[in-house]
């Protein structure tokens, strides 16, 4: 069983549904869309993509480090723990403003696995493979459309943080 995240387009009306109703949420969250402009899953690399974005394991206070930022919490998750939070729209076109000024390569080169390890990235441990860095900077440019998108439409977002089976 592993943790993962997963962002889901939201606009303001949505998050005021969701707010007064979060029984709705489950159907909100798995609902048609385009995967990467509407819903995005980072899988299990999500806290290597937050290193890679902040060169840090914590949260850092910045734009960028959105993927694990405190935020305001719709509740608990299906085991009842926290887990989901809501992105307001102008932090979420914060973020994809912030993240088209920092390049893939720049990111890329932040990619170690023994230093991520010793920070204690989730998952960092088992990045010893060739193909680690490919794994991670996959969810790049689908985190790049996703906010990009957000940014167009004046959404925000819904983060939720789960266990996988």
């Amino acid at each position: 069983m592993g943790m993962v995240i997963y962002l889901r387009r939201a606009g303001d009306a949505d998050i005021d549904r969701l707010v007064a109703d979060p029984s709705v949420f489950e159907d909100f969250l798995f609902e048609e869309g385009v995967e990467n402009l509407d819903f995005l899953d980072l899988g299990e690399a999500w806290h290597a993509v937050h290193y890679l974005l902040t060169g840090s394991a914590d949260d850092v206070g910045h734009t960028l480090g959105l993927i694990i930022a405190a935020l305001p919490e719709l509740g608990a998750d299906e085991n009842g723990e926290g887990g989901i939070g809501l992105i307001a729209p102008p932090l979420m076109k914060a973020f994809a403003d912030a993240l088209d000024k920092v390049d893939d390569t720049t990111l890329a080169r932040r990619f170690d696995a023994k230093v991520m390890a010793k920070a204690d990235v989730y998952l960092a441990d088992t990045f010893g493979s060739a193909d680690a860095l490919d794994y991670v900077m996959q969810g790049i440019p689908a985190l790049r459309q996703f906010a990009a998108q957000c940014r167009r439409t004046g959404d925000g977002a819904i983060r939720v943080i789960a266990h996988n089976d």
